[in-house]
């Protein structure tokens, strides 16, 4: 009888429900079970784009209460990349070791809260003034990168985008805080006086160990994405600078060269301290680092880009 009366409901959605309906249902109860709440039926990307990273929500944990050291107290080796943030109070330096083990760590520089993200998959290191919401790691990716989930709607963000694509905060953008990165040895010369991201993070994680191999060096994905723009190699670095409604990339290696370089009115050059600064009109523009295979995916119809 309990039987009959289930295939009796099942019927009944399906019946009443078209295909897409059905496909809004077995996401959203999908996302249920992932322990996320958020509201997939506001979106601006198809859901079946969407793929489990593979933790679940919180798997990789976001750093929320960050502890620092000087960074002349650093025990991190001279050649680890991490992402330097630099206001007029304070210099900080958040290390690829401890950031590849969680992704995003919400803090604040100067009073302003700031989200700084790290996608391993996308060498995409990208810090954000987050307002008055947290960021976690939602385990859930989007052409191979980090979908954020924000702490009021549980909506997802794409790092990449630095936008909403689904939930109820759906289409709102963060602002870029200017940001570059620069090795523990180069930070530890330039800046003295920086305060370094702490291993006491409150999470057992071995952070000497890389978890994801030779990753960097190899030309494959994990997880494809839907366009494969062959100028370049995959993982080369960028130094990307939004510029109003579009995005310029610069190939990073050759403008470490050049030391100076313009595209489209943005003027970038190289600082002697190792950061890199993009200026249009005399106005500062924040700036990040990505991979040439996520940003050419998602910047396809607005990105422009600059080589030696």
């Amino acid at each position: 009888m309990i039987g009959a009366i289930i295939v009796l409901i099942l019927a009944v959605i399906f019946i009443r429900n078209t295909p897409k309906e059905i496909e809004y249902i077995e996401t959203e109860q999908a996302f249920i079970r992932n322990g996320l709440s958020t509201n997939t039926s506001k979106r601006s990307i198809d859901l079946n784009q969407i793929l489990d990273g593979g933790p679940g929500k919180d798997g990789i944990p976001s750093i929320n209460n960050p502890n620092f050291i000087p960074i002349r107290e650093s025990d991190i080796p001279d050649d680890t990349l991490g992402i330097l943030v630099q206001s007029e109070m304070e210099n900080k330096f958040y290390p690829y070791n401890i950031l590849v083990w969680h992704e995003i760590v919400n803090d604040t520089i100067d009073d302003t809260p700031i989200s700084i993200t790290f996608c391993p998959l996308c060498g995409s290191a990208i810090v954000f003034e987050r307002q008055n919401m947290t960021f976690g790691v939602s385990g859930k990716l989007f052409e191979s990168n980090l979908l954020m989930y924000d702490d009021l709607t549980e909506s997802l963000w794409s790092q990449a985008l630095g936008e909403a694509v689904v939930g109820d905060k759906l289409g709102v953008k963060l602002n870029i805080y200017q940001s570059d990165i620069i090795t523990q040895g180069e930070a530890e010369r330039s800046f003295p006086n920086a305060i370094s991201l702490s291993t006491d993070t409150g999470s057992n994680r071995n952070y000497s160990l890389y978890p994801y191999g030779d990753y960097n060096e190899s030309e494959s994905l994990i997880f494809s994405t839907s366009i494969d723009d062959k100028r370049f190699p995959p993982k080369t670095l960028l130094y990307v600078v939004p510029n109003n409604n579009s995005s310029i990339a610069f190939v990073r290696e050759d403008l470490l060269k050049s030391m100076v370089a313009e595209k489209s009115g943005v003027k970038v050059e190289v600082q002697n301290d190792g950061t890199i600064k993009a200026m249009r009109d005399n106005i500062n523009l924040p700036g990040y680092t990505e991979m040439w295979f996520s940003w050419s995916t998602h910047h396809q119809e607005d990105g422009t880009i600059w080589s030696n």
